[in-house]
């Protein structure tokens, strides 16, 4: 299978490079994972693109052996997987937030991990990326984060010369507007679950509905944090991915005002998990702390839309849910969005639809007001 051209000799089972650096000849393999590189075609045109780079830096003065071929055998044989392992073991983040690089390190290693470092062309990645249509864009956008990241090291690392994903930009995805439960759907998912499940899963859903917590917040609620004679909550702790949190998600602790449906939730809640005096709400199967919403969807919410004939939004959207039975009793904006841990601006941006529709009621019942004025005079007549 042999034969030389352009500093590339292709051999039985390997690839070996030709070239004359600093006066000396040099004859280096490929080498991949240790072994030497395999000389299958694609493999050949790596070996030739890779003879004309070297040959570009010995010229320009920028060549280094120890870059190229590096004693360990990695470098020139460097691939892809090894990259993002060595990217994703340097991050120093939450346990949470490297769960989800995490993810997308196991995409990319699933779809382009075996390719030489070297030899990874752009077209490796668009085509990796049109393989999965089912992707959201936004997740899409959070692995081509994770990729450009990755590459990015290796060339500050002087692995590469430029990251072939340099110039692949994620595209804008439009989030998914609010979605809430009716106030007679709300009614009725917190009535089932009281006669078909246990009362403390009933007070859990009505407390959700009805303060619109955060699910990392829930999950973390304490009762040293509820004053239930003062009628408020301090929300400053989280749950992610079965990860304790000292702080929420925008790392701002706040005072949360109880309605009556929130207080008498907590009230009915008190005999089951009080006495403990740690979370208070618990899974009522296992008498353990809620993790993850998952069991929760699985186990109680699904089937209860299900059965109901609602619906499916997940969870969250109980959220969404109370900040609009706020907006639709006239609640000032700035008032809910501190309820909520939003800026108001935030808010306003969230929740603009219900926003205008409560002006606009307002707007038009003051038109009313007006034209009432002159059928009164014209009974009179």
């Amino acid at each position: 299978m042999g034969g030389k051209g352009h500093g590339v000799e292709v051999r039985t089972s390997s690839i070996r490079l030709f070239f004359v650096f600093e006066g000396k000849r040099h004859r280096e393999t490929l080498m991949l994972n240790g072994a030497p590189m395999a000389p299958t075609p694609a493999n050949v045109r790596y070996g030739h693109r890779l003879a004309v780079e070297i040959r570009e830096r010995i010229k320009h003065g920028t060549f280094s052996m120890a870059e190229y071929f590096p004693t360990n055998g990695q470098g020139a044989g460097l691939t892809v997987e090894s990259q993002l392992d060595t990217w994703l073991n340097a991050q120093i983040v939450a346990s949470s937030t490297k769960a989800g690089y995490r993810s997308a390190v196991n995409f990319w290693k699933r779809e382009i991990g075996a390719k030489a470092l070297r030899g990874l062309l752009k077209s490796d990645v668009l085509t990796a990326m049109a393989k999965h249509p089912e992707l959201s864009q936004k997740t899409i956008n959070n692995y081509l984060s994770v990729l450009r990241s990755t590459l990015d090291l290796a060339v500050g690392d002087h692995l590469l010369q430029e990251s072939p994903a340099a110039d692949i930009h994620g595209k804008k995805h439009q989030k998914e507007p609010p979605d809430p439960f009716e106030p007679d759907e709300v009614e009725a998912i917190i009535a089932s679950i009281r006669a078909r499940h246990h009362e403390q899963v009933a007070n859990f859903v009505e407390f959700w509905f009805w303060t619109g917590l955060r699910t990392s917040e829930i999950f973390a609620l304490k009762w040293s944090n509820v004053d239930l004679r003062g009628g408020t909550i301090l929300v400053r702790e989280a749950m992610v991915r079965g990860e304790h949190k000292d702080s929420t998600k925008t790392n701002e602790a706040r005072i949360v005002r109880l309605n009556s449906r929130a207080r008498a939730a907590l009230q009915r809640q008190r005999s089951f998990t009080q006495p403990a005096g740690e979370e208070v709400f618990l899974d009522p199967r296992y008498g353990k702390p809620w993790i993850e919403e998952r069991a929760f969807r699985r186990s109680f919410w699904t089937p209860t839309l299900k059965l109901l004939g609602i619906r499916y939004r997940r969870p969250y959207n109980m959220r969404h849910s109370y900040a609009t039975a706020m907006l639709m009793a006239s609640m000032a904006p700035g008032f809910c969005a501190r309820q909520l841990g939003h800026s108001t601006k935030m808010f306003l941006e969230t929740y603009a639809k219900w926003v205008d529709n409560v002006r606009d009621d307002a707007e038009m019942a003051r038109l009313e007001s007006s034209l009432a004025v002159p059928q009164k005079a014209k009974a009179r007549i």
